[in-house]
């Protein structure tokens, strides 16, 4: 019984060395992998939430090297960084057909390439090239984050007031002259509520404000 229990405790101590070993190798390797997906969680991160306000205003996108000098995120020559715009998500592809018609409406400009997609991808240096698919020699994406950039909130008082306008039937009408005839019909005594200041196609109040949002007298609902 002795021989045995002391079998098992030379048993467990090689086991025990052996793994310890292994982890003592492993974990420089898994301490470099952790810092490398650290950093390009960092890197993705950013250039989603900077890109659209540089491409906005005109600047060239962050490369991997501006990361490394501005913000101190450094990964290997390995990895490439691919930032596009896509239609490539279920809502798009339903609304297509619609948003075709609706396009060649003045004033009406909700764009559907509003997906945002940015990887870093890796080169797979020792894959051979074939020449015949030339797909399977793209870079690999290694790691990637997808974003909705455009939430079609209006940019400005032109958009606010002609997006609205441009789903409207009646708007249509008033490009079409509709107004002059008002101004005949108007003129007879019992159609004067059809006047153009009376009646406007497709009027858009921009100066409305929800009675939610509106203070009380005592000023308690006010923040």
């Amino acid at each position: 019984m002795k021989r045995a229990y002391g079998q098992a405790l030379v048993e467990l101590t090689l086991v025990m060395s052996v793994f310890a070993t292994a982890m003592i190798l492993a974990l420089p390797n898994l301490y470099g992998s952790l810092q490398q997906r650290y950093a390009a969680q960092q890197i993705l991160a950013i250039h989603l939430q900077q890109q659209p306000l540089r491409e906005f205003s005109g600047h060239e996108p962050l490369q991997l090297i501006d990361y490394q000098n501005k913000f101190a995120l450094v990964l290997s020559d390995e990895y490439s960084l691919n930032h596009k715009h896509t239609s490539e998500y279920r809502f798009a592809k339903a609304v297509a057909p619609l948003w075709g018609m609706l396009s060649s409406q003045n004033g009406f400009s909700l764009p559907l390439s509003t997906l945002e997609h940015v990887s870093l991808s890796v080169v797979d240096n020792d894959a051979e090239v074939n020449e015949s698919f030339p797909q399977q020699n793209e870079q690999r994406p290694w790691l990637s984050y997808l974003r909705l950039a455009d939430g079609w909130a209006p940019r400005s008082l032109n958009e606010l007031v002609n997006r609205p306008k441009a789903l409207t039937t009646t708007h249509h009408l008033h490009n079409l002259g509709f107004h002059n005839l008002q101004a005949l019909v108007s003129i007879l005594p019992f159609a004067r509520e059809f006047r153009g200041d009376q009646l406007q196609l497709g009027f858009v109040n921009v100066d409305v404000v929800p009675k939610g949002a509106l203070c009380s007298t005592n000023g308690s609902n006010c923040e």
